[in-house]
C-alpha cells in the first residue's frame, strides 16, 4: 500500500450515495455514470506485480462502508492519520518503525490477539476451534470475504473477476506505464467489480 498515493486520493470519492436499486439487489449492473458517484476509497497499490517488469502502480476503488457495517474509509484514513503522526507522507503504508515495509506476519500475533478475544466474548468462533492454527493473515481475510460475497448473494461474475483482479485490469503482460491520473480513471471503470464486491462483505 503505497502511502503518497494514499493522502493524494484519500478525498476522492468521499461523498457519494448507494443508488436505491443496490439496497434490494446486489446482482444490478452498474453503468460507469453510476460508479462515479459511489461513495469509495482508493487503495494505491505499488510493487512488483506477477507477470510485470519492473515495479508496477495499481488502483483498487473499494466502498466507503459495506453492508455489514465494516469501515474501509474509516480504517484508512485512520491509518494515514497514523503515518502522518510519525511524520510519514510517502513510502509504505504497513511499515516498521524504521519505516521499512512490513509483511502480513509483522501482524499476524495481533490479528489472533483479537480473533481470541472474539471466541472468548462472542459466538462467532466455535470454543472447539484453535485460533492460533486455524486462522492467519494469509488466509482468513480471503476466505472469509468469498463466504460473506456468496453469503450476500453477489453475482458469481463479480466474485470470480475480483479475485483475479489483476486479469480484470488487463495486465496479462507487462502493464503500461501510466499516470496516476489515469491509474484512477481506469480504477473507476473497474467499479462495478470492485466497489461491488467490497460493498457486498
Amino acid at each position: 500500500m503505497d502511502l503518497a498515493g494514499m493522502i493524494s486520493h484519500l478525498d476522492k470519492g468521499r461523498e457519494g450515495e448507494v443508488p436505491e436499486v443496490l439496497h434490494a439487489n446486489l446482482q444490478a449492473l452498474l453503468s460507469e455514470e453510476m460508479c462515479a458517484r459511489l461513495p469509495h476509497i482508493t487503495l494505491c497499490l505499488l510493487g512488483n506485480f506477477k507477470g510485470e517488469g519492473g515495479i508496477g502502480y495499481h488502483m483498487i476503488n473499494v466502498a466507503n462502508e459495506t453492508t455489514s457495517g465494516l469501515q474501509p474509509r474509516w480504517w484508512m484514513e485512520k491509518l494515514v492519520k497514523i503515518c502522518q503522526s510519525e511524520g510519514r507522507v510517502s513510502g509504505p503504508a504497513f511499515a516498521d518503525k524504521f519505516g521499512n515495509l512490513a509483511s502480513s506476519v509483522d501482524y499476524d500475533a495481533v490479528f489472533r490477539k483479537y480473533l481470541n478475544l472474539v471466541q472468548s466474548s462472542t459466538d462467532l468462533i466455535p470454543e472447539d476451534i484453535n485460533v492460533d492454527t486455524h486462522y492467519s493473515l494469509n488466509r482468513t481475510p480471503r476466505k472469509s470475504s468469498l463466504t460473506r460475497a456468496k453469503q450476500a448473494n453477489l453475482h458469481k461474475e463479480a466474485q470470480e473477476e475480483m479475485n483475479r483482479w489483476r486479469t480484470v485490469e488487463h495486465a496479462k503482460t507487462r502493464r503500461p506505464r501510466f499516470n496516476m491520473r489515469h491509474h484512477y480513471s481506469e480504477a473507476c471503470l473497474l467499479m462495478p467489480t470492485t466497489w461491488l464486491y467490497s460493498y457486498a462483505l
